[in-house]
């Protein structure tokens, strides 16, 4: 009862300390559609080929969770209902890749927005106003230049 949607909700903790946790906890309520209470680690660990990588859990994985249960949701240590590995891309940085096609001379048409696979649908609703000004107006009013693909390369500003 303590994890139900009634009294826990969504949640994600950057945990301190570091030497001890590392990356973006974060869970869900149990929901009907999933018995349990949910954990994860948002961490970019691997570089991998989607067409090779081994998708087995190891249980260094596990025991790096129930490290984060025990240190900080006590009562929701059980059994182990499932596990799985979540593949998704990273830039270089971890941030979006949002903003004008680099050559607009030649294609003043063209936005760019990647790098939301693993956590981008938390943006959504900003991000889609960004790229509706980007599209029509060429810029955003939002501060978004530090997301510019320009970032990564060699002559950009620091």
């Amino acid at each position: 009862d303590l994890f139900s949607p009634d009294c826990f909700p969504c949640w994600a903790f950057d945990f301190a300390p570091k030497e001890q946790f590392r990356g973006v906890y974060y869970g869900f309520p149990m929901m009907p559609e999933n018995p349990g209470f949910k954990l994860a680690l948002h961490w970019p660990d691997e570089l991998c080929d989607p067409d090779t990588i081994d998708r087995s859990c190891r249980q260094a994985d596990e025991r790096d969770l129930r490290d984060a249960i025990e240190q900080y949701f006590p009562d929701a240590r059980g059994p182990l209902l499932a596990m799985r590995t979540c593949l998704y891309t990273n830039s270089p940085d971890g941030h979006f890749i949002v903003g004008r096609h680099p050559d607009a001379t030649l294609h003043n048409r063209v936005t760019i927005g990647c790098g939301f696979s693993g956590h981008g649908f938390k943006f959504v609703s900003v991000m889609g106003q960004v790229l509706a000004e980007l599209a029509v107006d060429g810029q955003s009013t939002l501060p978004v230049g530090f997301l510019g693909l320009d970032r990564f390369t060699d002559s950009s500003p620091q």
